[in-house]
């Protein structure tokens, strides 16, 4: 790079994540071996939804099929500021040999942005970039990428109520019609964190002449919207296999706990994409379709502060089935707007873990050369994750129906189009 030897920006006491209204504060650190002539130093930060995904279409002729891409996008925001020189293009000034470093302050809006994400067909991303502007010259760039959390406290009353439904079925052979087989299941609440056991209570009625094995999944939907269609991906994390429910027998689950890894919260405020989470609690039944349900949740940020809710006993279940209703996972997106609702206070300092979607490449088509970029073009959205949380026990030495945990670590290859 010639006589630029060092070009980054570092973060104030080293935060990457945020809140909407938050200031982002840092600086630009120069180290030149020479003198060098630029017309100004800019630093900009912009935060945008995208989305992208194609799709192959037959022509019905002997040209064949044909590719047809799909986009969306929403600029958020975008700012600048002028760290050395002047705005006029013409100007020339000249930075000097050594270290210089350059202090900039950011405020995020207070209101309609969404929460950091990174997806298969989409993401929303927050970043800052620094930008040399030379004469004569290749521009050199340096770029950082931070993550920014909309507040969703589960806190609230709508996120403490309980998620019930049932479902059931029969079999059929020639001429024979078994007895139904069925699910009945409940959250303990609506809203939870990640790093929280979600406990999940459930009776299986089996009155066919088949054994079937009960079992609950953790999914997450990604849905995203672009040129009036939708794709959706659905992503398998957590399972709960549950020990065989004989011919004739029932079945029972009595808070059994489902856990939540490092995932982004739920993101209902942006008109490109949503991000929902629902249990789907099945029984499989050998040599035909698995009997399902889904309970619809949402991942929130600031953790639950009140006492562990107590479940009704079962009988409740059986009493109020008639109430349970069924419910879209995937309504139509709230359209964009600007809010002024300050985040909540958090009762101590949030934890963050990184996502467990992993790093990913932010290097994109408005940026030049990575030659000329010296930033860290990796990044891996940070969420809020608790540590503490003391959920009661999944079982007890008593407990006739215990239920095996299985975290699936492999949750790229869990996922499929949808």
């Amino acid at each position: 790079m010639g006589k630029l030897k060092c070009f980054e920006i570092i973060m104030s006491e080293n935060k990457t994540v945020f809140h909407p209204g938050e200031k982002v504060v840092g600086k630009v650190v120069v180290e030149l071996k020479g003198d060098m002539k630029m017309r100004s130093l800019r630093i900009f930060m912009r935060g945008v939804a995208k989305v992208h995904w194609t799709e192959s279409r037959s022509t019905g002729s002997r040209l064949g099929s044909y590719t047809e891409h799909y986009n969306a996008e929403v600029e958020y925001f975008f700012k600048r500021q002028v760290l050395f020189g002047g705005e006029v293009s013409e100007g020339r000034d000249t930075l000097l040999e050594g270290r210089h470093e350059f202090n900039f302050n950011f405020e995020l809006p207070m209101g309609g942005i969404s929460t950091s994400f990174e997806g298969k067909h989409g993401s929303i991303r927050y970043w800052l970039k620094a930008e040399m502007d030379k004469p004569w010259s290749f521009n050199h760039k340096t770029k950082k990428a931070f993550t920014v959390i909309s507040p969703i406290d589960i806190n609230k009353p709508e996120y403490q109520t309980c998620v019930q439904s049932s479902a059931e079925t029969t079999l059929c052979c020639w001429l024979c019609t078994s007895g139904p087989i069925s699910i009945t299941a409940r959250s303990d609440r609506r809203g939870y964190c990640a790093g929280e056991s979600i406990a999940v209570s459930a009776e299986f009625d089996n009155h066919s002449s088949r054994t079937v094995i009960p079992y609950a999944t953790l999914y997450q939907t990604q849905a995203f919207f672009a040129s009036g269609k939708t794709r959706v991906r659905r992503t398998k994390f957590t399972v709960l296999t549950g020990l065989p429910v004989a011919p004739g027998t029932r079945g029972n689950w009595e808070s059994q706990l489902l856990k939540i890894p490092a995932v982004s919260p739920s993101i209902m405020n942006c008109c490109v994409m949503k991000v929902d989470y629902y249990i789907k609690v099945a029984l499989h039944i050998p040599g035909a379709y698995n009997l399902t349900m889904h309970l619809p949740i949402v991942i929130g940020t600031v953790p639950f502060r009140r006492g562990t809710f107590r479940f009704p006993e079962p009988h409740f279940f059986r009493e109020n089935q008639r109430h349970f209703d069924s419910v879209d996972y995937l309504p139509i997106p709230p359209p964009y707007r600007e809010t002024i609702t300050p985040p909540p206070p958090f009762d101590d300092p949030p934890t963050y873990h990184e996502s467990v979607g992993g790093a990913v490449n932010i290097w994109d088509d408005e940026d030049d050369d990575p030659r000329y970029n010296m930033g860290d073009l990796t990044y891996t959205p940070m969420y809020t994750y608790v540590y503490n949380y003391r959920p009661p026990p999944a079982y007890s030495e008593e407990d006739p129906n215990p239920v095996q945990i299985c975290e699936v670590p492999a949750i790229r290859s869990a996922a499929e189009d949808v």
